[in-house]
């Protein structure tokens, strides 16, 4: 059994603490238990890997969450599809979807190895280090807590700005220069400057009213024009 006196554990670093460790228990115990130092180090260190990793896999799998609960499209979901029919809209988004839904559902399969193999180094290193275990499990979860905290932090602000843009207002388009300046004393209409407004280059197509009665004495004129034995 390892022995390691907890009084050197106030106010230092899991880093530090393991440093120190081993000239203490090779002072105490000898040779053959600074080789079980040793090699319980590596487990710490594969053990707060995969604790780290696992808990990666806890917030990309909250982040997908979230952006399938508010409509939002990442941008590894963003799938260009040809415009050839209608249905691609259709199509666009239940591909974006599908994307989203597998990113969650393969995060889990990972965390369920994880945590068996989490598991197992837990026992073993609780074995090893006995007393001292609980110090050193606390610092790594200390440290893995702040870096997490920090990560979705991240997540959050993206997931913000994917909200503003989908929820971003059409900019006013640019005019350049007006239309039509009215440097006269004149009042225009509505609906003459609205005329005004198209330009130099529009011509007047409107029917006007009394287009019947017009054919009818353009029709009479011609009429008139004939003999009078082809006039009936």
């Amino acid at each position: 059994m390892i022995r390691v006196f907890h009084t050197f554990w106030l106010g230092i670093t899991l880093h530090q603490f393991l440093r120190f460790a081993i000239p203490i228990v090779y002072y105490t115990t000898g040779m053959a238990d600074l080789k079980i130092v040793n090699a319980s180090q590596s487990l710490i260190r594969r053990f707060t890997s995969l604790k780290k990793r696992l808990y990666n896999c806890n917030a990309n799998i909250y982040f997908n969450r979230q952006c399938l609960k508010r409509k939002l499209t990442p941008s590894y979901a963003r799938i260009k599809i040809p415009n050839t029919s209608p249905a691609h809209k259709h199509t666009l988004h239940k591909v974006t979807t599908v994307r989203k839904k597998d990113e969650i559902k393969y995060p889990y399969s990972k965390k369920q190895k994880q945590n068996k193999l989490i598991y197992h180094l837990h026992l073993t290193l609780a074995n090893t280090w006995s007393n001292s275990w609980q110090h050193i499990y606390s610092t790594i979860e200390e440290g893995l807590q702040r870096e997490i905290r920090a990560k979705y932090q991240s997540m959050d602000k993206k997931l913000n700005r994917l909200t503003q843009q989908l929820t971003k207002t059409p900019q006013l388009k640019h005019e350049f220069y007006p239309r039509v300046i009215n440097k006269t004393d004149i009042v225009f209409s509505e609906q003459e400057m609205s005329l005004l407004h198209k330009g130099p280059k529009y011509s007047l197509h409107t029917k006007p009213k009394n287009r019947t009665q017009t054919l009818a004495l353009e029709a009479e004129t011609a009429i008139s024009h004939l003999l009078p034995s082809r006039r009936t």
